[in-house]
């Protein structure tokens, strides 16, 4: 089936305004379909078998409906077999007998190829929706696959509340393989620890679930820090050690149901439902703040930088350098008479001089205020470096978080001779490697910010 036909899988009812396109596409009939219509006794009677065979190729579901069926399709069918159509009728008026009804719709199936769903076929709809749950979340969408795998299958939808049935049990059997799996992975005290964790009052009155679920206002450095104490809590509960092989839709969706309900409400949750929704919610927690603490970092380093800019004025006077160079030509022609050689040699050096004085760029001089401004960042930076960053290989900033990490544990504001951190860049290395070794210390910070 293509991709446009899926609104239509399971429709109960004929809708009421049908476009030519789609006349044509599910009320056109093959030879065999109309041999099979026209072996039928008298007009009415094909018109109804026409409809059945256009409603199932149309919905995957059999025609049940009693309203009255809309003219233009009744002109379109009547075009379609030479015969002419009602204005205005209705199933109900057209059988007389409900077991000629039941005659057509079986008849539709046969011409289709549709068939019932077996016992079989069930369990494999449910093993496909198994899969399917663990990476999408949304139930209509799982309604929408389950309804486009039996219309492939030539298989007739069943009612509504039949396949959400099947995704229920899907769900069930997708949450005790994950309960399963966190079981063990997580040790059975640790677990419980979870549980009671969540449970407990924050000091900002909040409970821990609440004060871990709130997202952060700003990028304030008391912001900054609360994020940390929350990533510390986390660490402090072995959370970064445990279900990293879950998959993050799950994670996800677990998390965001517990972080639905209050705490009061979550906490009368059954098994094993509840192990799932602790574990998920304390993962994603993890994950969600580690994030939010790199943006935030980025944009309180983006503050510093452009707060250091701020106090940057322009970083050249020409008018003072001309007005010194046209001094420097006044006092050599105020010697008097020197020799044309001499003069020339003296001009060259002049001009030579004066294209080697290069002032000093913007860029430059805002990381020298950065270096000095450093000092009311640094607890961020402390708290920072001691989380266990990694890298794809070996990259200088983790190499630096190290180097920093092991100089704040021994309360050193030095930078010791042999650490110059050249691939940290070379805009740095001068900072770095500079004879005022508390300036490095400050350099190797801002650098690696």
């Amino acid at each position: 089936m293509q991709g446009w036909q899926t609104p239509y899988l399971g429709l109960r009812d004929i809708p009421r305004d049908l476009s030519g396109f789609e006349l044509q596409a599910f009320f056109t009939f093959s030879r065999a379909e109309r041999e099979l219509i026209e072996a039928r006794r008298g007009d009415p009677l094909r018109l109804g078998l026409a409809l059945h065979i256009g409603f199932l190729r149309m919905s995957g579901r059999l025609l049940d409906a009693v309203r009255v069926v809309p003219p233009a399709l009744w002109r379109h069918l009547g075009s379609e077999l030479g015969i002419d159509a009602p204005e205005i009728a209705s199933l109900r008026a057209m059988y007389g007998r409900g077991r000629t009804l039941f005659d057509h719709q079986q008849v539709a199936c046969d011409a289709l190829g549709f068939r019932w769903m077996s016992e079989h076929q069930r369990r494999a709809l449910v093993r496909l929706l198994s899969d399917e749950v663990s990476r999408c979340a949304d139930r209509e969408q799982l309604l929408v696959f389950a309804r486009r795998w039996l219309y492939e299958h030539q298989l007739l939808i069943v009612h509504d509340r039949a396949i959400r049935a099947l995704i229920a049990t899907a769900l069930v059997q997708l949450e005790a393989e994950t309960a399963a799996l966190i079981r063990t992975d997580v040790q059975p005290a640790t677990l419980e620890r979870w549980r009671r964790t969540i449970a407990e009052p924050h000091t900002t009155g909040q409970t821990q679930q609440s004060w871990l679920w709130a997202a952060p206002a700003k990028h304030s450095t008391r912001q900054i820090s609360e994020v940390l104490e929350r990533i510390e809590l986390l660490y402090g509960l072995d959370v970064q050690k445990c279900l990293a092989k879950l998959p993050d839709l799950i994670v996800r969706r677990y998390a965001r149901r517990l972080a639905s309900r209050p705490p009061s409400a979550g906490a009368k949750i059954k098994e094993p439902a509840r192990t799932v929704e602790v574990a998920c919610f304390l993962r994603y927690c993890l994950l969600s703040a580690t994030d939010q603490l790199i943006l935030m970092v980025q944009r309180r380093v983006v503050d510093l930088w452009r707060q250091a800019a701020a106090g940057v004025g322009d970083t050249v006077d020409w008018a003072d350098m001309y007005q010194a160079l046209l001094n420097e030509l006044a006092s050599l022609s105020a010697e008097g008479a020197v020799p044309d050689a001499e003069l020339r040699v003296r001009l060259e050096a002049l001009v030579t001089a004066n294209r080697q004085r290069r002032p000093p760029s913007r860029a430059s001089l805002v990381r020298e205020r950065l270096i000095e401004a450093i000092r009311p960042v640094r607890s961020v930076l402390v708290a920072i470096a001691e989380l266990p960053w990694q890298a794809t290989g070996e990259h200088p900033v983790t190499t630096a978080l190290a180097t920093l990490r092991e100089l704040y544990a021994g309360s050193l504001r030095k930078l010791p001779d042999d650490i110059v951190a050249p691939r940290l860049g070379s805009v740095w290395r001068d900072a770095i490697s500079g004879y005022d070794r508390e300036r490095a210390f400050r350099a190797l910070e801002v650098a690696t910010l």
